[in-house]
């Protein structure tokens, strides 16, 4: 693949992650208490996960990559 559609595809996921983990989905539907708590972690691991495929894609559009 070029390296305009890996940042691309990079930005596109970082930034969905990065909504749904700061999206406040529990405040319009209400969940057991088993799934509040899956919710939640899954919201822990999204966050980061997200970040880094934004600074994955930052990293690409830097024109020279040092090595």
């Amino acid at each position: 693949m070029c390296r305009r559609c890996i940042r691309m595809l990079l930005l596109v996921i970082g930034c969905v992650l990065v909504f749904f983990a700061a999206f406040p989905v529990m405040a319009f539907i209400h969940f057991e208490d088993s799934l509040q708590t899956a919710l939640i972690a899954s919201k822990l691991l999204l966050m980061p996960i997200g970040a880094l495929c934004l600074a994955g894609a930052a990293m690409l559009s830097k024109d020279r990559v040092r090595h």
